[in-house]
C-alpha cells in the first residue's frame, strides 16, 4: 500500500506564515535538544531550519520590488487579510531587511545550501542556529501576535531559546550536497 504524506492545510495566508513560524521553532527545539536515533536526523532538522528561516526572513525582508504577485510578503498581508497592519510594522521591516541581507544578500547564502545541488555546497559553512534564532525570534514575536487568530488545525509551537553556543556546518558528502554536523558545546571541566 502507498505511503501518502501531507503538510496540515492552511485555510489562509496567515496560517501559510504560521505554518513557517512553527516549523522553524519546531527544527530549532529538535536542533537544541540533541537526541538522534540517527546522525541523519540532525541532517535534517537543520535542513529544516534552514528552509524555514530563508523562508521567514525572504516574507519579513526581500526588496518590495522583488516580490511576485502571488508572494507572501510582510508589505502586503495585511491587505489580503482585509486586517490592518500592525503598529510595529516600520520596526520587523527593517529587522527583516537586516537578515534578508545577512543571510541571502551574501556570497555564502542559505538558498545556495538548500535549493540545488552546486559547486558551492562542498564549501564548509557553519550556521549559529542559536545565534540565528535569537536574531529572529523577537520579529517573529511581533508577526505571530498580528497573525494568530486562535484557530488553526495543529498546535502552535513555543519559541525556542538556546542556551549555549550551538552551531552546524553544511559540506557535500559524495557528488550531491548533504548536511554533515559540526556541533559544538561548551566542554564542562573535569571533577578532580
Amino acid at each position: 500500500m502507498p505511503r501518502v504524506a501531507s503538510r496540515p492545510e492552511k485555510l489562509s495566508d496567515a496560517q501559510t506564515i504560521l505554518y513557517e513560524i512553527d516549523m522553524l521553532r519546531f527544527a530549532a527545539s529538535r536542533l537544541l535538544r540533541g537526541a538522534w536515533e540517527s546522525e541523519k536526523d540532525q541532517w535534517a532538522y537543520l535542513e529544516c531550519f534552514l528552509v524555514h528561516y530563508r523562508n521567514l526572513i525572504e516574507f519579513l525582508g526581500k526588496e518590495q520590488n522583488h516580490v511576485r504577485e502571488t508572494d507572501l510578503h510582510v508589505s502586503n498581508i495585511w491587505q489580503q487579510l482585509g486586517v490592518p497592519k500592525p503598529v510595529q510594522l516600520p520596526q520587523i521591516r527593517e529587522q527583516g531587511d537586516k537578515l534578508w541581507a545577512k543571510y541571502e544578500r551574501v556570497r555564502d547564502k542559505i538558498s545556495v545550501y538548500l535549493q540545488h545541488c552546486t559547486t558551492l555546497r562542498t564549501e564548509s559553512k557553519s550556521w549559529e542556529v542559536g545565534a540565528m534564532n535569537d536574531e529572529i525570534e523577537p520579529v517573529l514575536a511581533d508577526v505571530e501576535k498580528a497573525l494568530r487568530d486562535g484557530y488553526q488545525p495543529w498546535t502552535a509551537e513555543p519559541a525556542v531559546v538556546f542556551s549555549m553556543a550551538v552551531s552546524y556546518s553544511t559540506a557535500t558528502v559524495g557528488t550531491c550536497a548533504a548536511v554533515v554536523q559540526s556541533f559544538s558545546t561548551p566542554v564542562p571541566p573535569k571533577s578532580k
